[in-house]
């Protein structure tokens, strides 16, 4: 027994020799730990299809945060054109609502004003903010996919038909988000509805058809493969890229998760719908949404203050006051600014009607 308890000091006391001397003491795991392998590295490429403990995708939810965290807050609901609450007409446009700040070195294009009768005309006004100047790179977000002559447009006053072959406004959508996957998304769904059209001689629904166009692009960008799913259909088959060859006959594989979520505006029914379309290709739809920065404090409000048959003066007083909220909560503003464009802020307003759009900031 002696023996042994004097063999075990002479091994412990040896290996403390030798790390004090800085050799290596086999044996002794726990003296000098050693980095764990299991542990990525924060310059290591994570595929799309890589999952975290909790079973989602990284990259996916990266791209659903940078709309929410990055994206100019945007609120839309459904309101009445009319601004005489005695009329009771039902909700006949789209507001939209941005607040946006300037970007340096950027002139933003002047919106497009139509020629020939043409119905569908963007207008821009100052308001009553005359006393402030607005940085140029600020502009309306809401962009038109698609328009139709074969209906009859109805006056807004008198509700009378104003009209056959006059250009409506059918479809058109707002994404908030990285700017460039929004235009990206702008471009796949303006190509596939031009051979929708050449095809079919009509245009898709934008409640069912043109939000499928979408989540098509969008799971394509997740490596979603749908070869199966389309090769029963005919026709102009997906909008997603991998899909469309190129001259060469080859397709183009998209690489990671679009970082965007858009707003669907529709108006090829009696009244207008608002679908909201997010990153991982989830849709619904809503009298009354909110997307980019502040949302989740923006989409509480518009829960407990929208209405039915609203006025547009209505809608538009309250969705200010809602952004004021997110500016104050995101440190933009302080409460005691009466002015938002005092702090570099713009409210930009978007009339959508199937008359057109109109701006006005």
């Amino acid at each position: 027994m002696m023996r042994r308890l004097l063999l075990r000091s002479s091994l412990f006391y040896s290996g403390i020799a030798v790390v004090q001397s800085g050799g290596q003491a086999q044996g002794h795991s726990a003296i000098q730990p050693q980095p764990n392998s299991r542990d990525p590295s924060p310059f290591e490429y994570v595929p799309v299809t890589a999952l975290d403990d909790y079973g989602q995708s990284t990259q996916l939810k990266h791209a659903m945060e940078s709309a929410i965290r990055h994206g100019t807050p945007v609120l839309a609901c459904l309101c009445c054109n009319d601004d005489d609450d005695e009329k009771g007409g039902d909700e006949t446009a789209i507001l939209v609502c941005s607040l946006q700040r300037p970007r340096l070195g950027v002139i933003a294009p002047k919106p497009k004003t139509s020629r020939g009768g043409c119905t569908t005309t963007i207008t821009t006004s100052t308001g009553n903010s005359t006393a402030f100047t607005h940085h140029p790179s600020i502009e309306g977000l809401v962009q038109q996919l698609a328009t139709r002559d074969d209906v009859d447009v109805w006056s807004e006053t008198n509700h009378e038909p104003v009209g056959t072959g006059i250009h409506a406004l059918h479809t058109a959508i707002v994404s908030t988000g990285i700017r460039s996957d929004a235009l990206f998304l702008l471009g796949q769904l303006q190509q596939h509805l031009s051979q929708y059209w050449f095809r079919y001689d009509s245009l898709p629904s934008p409640t069912t058809q043109m939000v499928k166009m979408a989540r098509d692009v969008l799971l394509d960008f997740l490596g979603y493969d749908r070869r199966e799913e389309m090769s029963s259909l005919c026709g102009v088959g997906s909008a997603a890229p991998s899909y469309a060859e190129d001259e060469d006959g080859d397709s183009k594989r998209a690489g990671r998760p679009l970082g965007v979520c858009s707003f669907i505006l529709g108006f090829d029914t009696s009244r207008p719908t608002l679908t909201s379309v997010k990153a991982n290709g989830s849709s619904e739809k809503y009298v009354a949404q909110a997307m980019g920065i502040g949302s989740p404090l923006a989409n509480d409000r518009l829960s407990k203050r929208w209405r039915r048959r609203m006025s547009r003066a209505e809608a538009h007083k309250m969705m200010g006051s809602i952004l004021r909220e997110i500016a104050i909560e995101k440190g933009w503003a302080s409460e005691d600014d009466d002015h938002l464009e005092r702090k570099d802020l713009t409210l930009v307003s978007e009339t959508v009607t199937v008359s057109g759009i109109e701006l006005d900031y």
